[in-house]
């Protein structure tokens, strides 16, 4: 991509940020973009620099889909994204507390949960960001999320 056209990208960012009173801390928050990274693309000078192919495409992505906010398909996805989001900050504390804990207290956690149920989430969110593993990843996997599944040998 020509690096006009990359400016214009960036301008069109702007006018979104400005039509939604948003700062350029907020932009990059909801780009899901370190601020600091975001910041150089608009600073002036040596310390600018432009936007990597991927975090183009996610801006291309994200003002594409900001406009579409009537279409029940966008809306019953982002709402999903959000709950996710939601949910990976809940495990990231939960996993904090494992990652800082005693082996004793690891153990025990271990024990209770799934070692395939953890991987096969781990996998799934490992392949989200790439349309062509994801479905390659779809094909080859045979282990599916268990946990509300009764196991064998186990009673109700």
């Amino acid at each position: 991509m020509e690096t006009k056209q990359i400016e214009e990208l960036l301008e069109r960012l702007v006018d979104y940020g400005k039509t939604n009173s948003l700062s350029k801390r907020e932009i990059a928050e909801r780009l899901g973009i370190p601020y600091n990274t975001f910041r150089r693309w608009f600073s002036s000078g040596q310390n600018r620099c432009l936007p990597s192919r991927d975090y183009i495409e996610r801006i291309r992505r994200f003002l594409d889909w900001e406009g579409q906010d009537s279409d029940e398909t966008f809306l019953d996805a982002k709402r999903r994204a959000e709950k996710v989001k939601y949910l990976l900050l809940l495990l990231a504390d939960e996993l904090e507390w494992f990652s800082t804990g005693s082996k004793e207290r690891r153990d025990v956690f271990r024990l209770i949960l799934d070692a395939a149920d953890v991987g096969y989430l781990s996998s799934l969110l490992a392949m989200m960001f790439d349309e062509d593993k994801f479905n390659r990843w779809r094909v080859f996997t045979s282990n599916r999320f268990n946990y509300f599944q009764q196991r064998k040998g186990e009673k109700k």
